[in-house]
């Protein structure tokens, strides 16, 4: 590989690495020292960290940690507190996955639960499990109005609780399934909403008609609305729509879902 890299790129690297007085370099570091654009680095499918090699260097390359560390971790937190950690607590028992991973520490959670690494101590699961077996059927379950289907084989999920609300029969357990859920009940009158917009990214998430009061409300969907996972101005939202409220003195109205599904 150092053949196929230039001197005078790997001198570069070693010229900065010594100004620096280190043996290992990250990327960000060589771009505000070293004389080469980014262009001119990765220039022919070259990577950072082979030109690091043939420099004789180390990078500052971070390691992903696997699913069963993060479950490792969760075990240990359990024997120690005795309990399952806090959202605020990720942090201090190293469970900071990505919500890409796993999108809520409780989701993260139930999937252990599932794999035997902590015990059930989720009451609904457990009453639900005790009253029925789960739905691992092929032929959906009637209810004299509309059948409610079968759980998916095939299925990362660890919680499937019947909610009764017809097209969506199982409880949403992400943002996006609070989403789909709002819109049906908004839909079908149980909210008396309709959804004017709906945006992705940054900023508030959608904008309703509220009938009752015959104007616009900005509404932010969460699926947990807790102090620790909030990151929007107060007086930007009119309401917040989620499937479980853990913040009951927010300053403003909430709709919580798990309760209007009762």
């Amino acid at each position: 590989m150092k053949d196929n890299i230039s001197k005078a790129i790997i001198d570069d690297v070693k010229s900065v690495a010594d100004k620096l007085s280190t043996d290992i370099l990250s990327r960000s570091e060589y771009f505000q020292h070293g004389q080469f654009s980014s262009y001119q680095i990765y220039d022919g499918g070259r990577t950072w960290e082979d030109i690091c090699i043939a420099a004789g260097l180390k990078t500052k390359k971070i390691e992903p940690v696997s699913d069963e560390e993060y479950f490792s971790r969760l075990k240990k937190a359990y024997e120690k507190l005795g309990r399952y950690p806090k959202v605020y607590e990720r942090k201090k028992y190293k469970l900071n996955f990505s919500k890409r991973r796993y999108p809520t520490l409780c989701a993260f959670i139930r999937k252990a639960v599932s794999l035997g690494y902590v015990p059930n101590n989720f009451d609904d699961e457990k009453e639900s499990s005790s009253a029925q077996p789960p739905l691992l059927i092929s032929e959906p379950l009637s209810t004299g109005k509309r059948s409610i289907p079968a759980i998916p084989r095939e299925t990362k999920r660890a919680k499937w609780k019947n909610i009764g609300i017809p097209g969506f029969p199982y409880a949403p357990h992400d943002e996006l399934g609070v989403v789909g859920l709002f819109s049906i009940l908004c839909s079908n009158g149980r909210i008396k909403w309709q959804i004017l917009e709906m945006r992705s990214g940054k900023g508030i998430d959608i904008t309703c008609y509220d009938e009752d009061k015959a104007k616009n409300i900005r509404v932010e969907l969460k699926y947990t609305l807790s102090k620790a996972s909030w990151n929007h101005r107060i007086e930007d939202l009119d309401y917040v729509v989620c499937w479980e409220n853990h913040w009951p003195d927010f300053p403003k109205p909430v709709l919580e879902l798990c309760k209007l599904c009762e």
